[in-house]
């Protein structure tokens, strides 16, 4: 199993045991808290949830498309979870402390930000299969791929255009691929995307062997943002 699936796979198991406690929550708050402080409590922090997003993704600059899908999200979600913690302080008091500090420490930038924390493991350089990557190289020095080699469903398209992108659009490209990833559904889908994510490895690793070299040596997060190591803009 690679370590990509063991991330997956955690941060899954984590988001259904925290939406089960979110649910368990709003609910407690439902029965033990009023409708009137409910309704304010939601609408501050939808708010309040909506403002931190709405800024934290024009200072990566996100298209717009992603803003108008990522903003009402995380005002759900922020409305939600200061119910869920009412109705936790409501129903269990100052037990509810212990359990955010619980959620809050094994979620999964808890995790990744203590590994990066940990003595630096030697990196393993991050290959494509030999026909994958021996497609890539013929598409990528003659624009085209060679009919001999087996090209997974959507490289094709990804490495014909992935030579043509600016470093920041490249690293951008690899920080959206793993949203992409993790919505992927089925087996084929899931192994298409983990190749359009080796096509990015492979052609930042073309363009700046060092600083790739680098990189991998500070162990970055499968959904981490490598631009202060490929651009010119710490803050991309």
């Amino acid at each position: 199993m690679s370590m990509v699936d063991v991330e997956l796979g955690y941060v899954r198991i984590w988001r259904a045991a925290v939406g089960l406690l979110a649910t368990i929550g709003v609910v407690a708050s439902l029965v033990f808290v009023s409708p009137s402080t409910n309704l304010v409590a939601f609408l501050v922090a939808a708010f309040t949830a909506a403002a931190v997003c709405l800024s934290i993704g024009l200072g990566r600059d996100l298209p717009p498309g992603d803003l108008f899908y990522l903003v009402p999200r995380w005002a759900v979600l922020g409305g939600l979870c200061v119910l869920a913690i009412c109705g936790y302080a409501a129903a269990v008091g100052a037990r509810t402390l212990a359990l955010l500090l619980l959620v809050v420490g094994s979620s999964p930038p808890v995790i990744d930000w203590l590994r990066a924390e940990s003595p630096a493991r030697e990196p393993r350089p991050i290959k494509l299969p030999k026909a994958t990557a021996r497609a890539l190289k013929t598409v990528q020095t003659e624009g085209r791929p060679a009919g001999d080699w087996p090209m997974p469903k959507y490289l094709t398209a990804v490495v014909r255009n992935v030579v043509e992108l600016t470093d920041d659009e490249l690293c951008l490209a690899w920080r959206r691929s793993f949203p992409q990833l993790q919505r992927a559904l089925g087996s084929d889908r899931r192994q298409a995307m983990v190749d359009v994510r080796r096509a990015y490895l492979d052609e930042l690793e073309r363009r700046y062997p060092d600083s790739f070299a680098t990189w991998l040596a500070s162990n970055p997060r499968a959904a981490g943002n490598p631009a202060r190591f490929f651009t010119h803009r710490a803050d991309h």
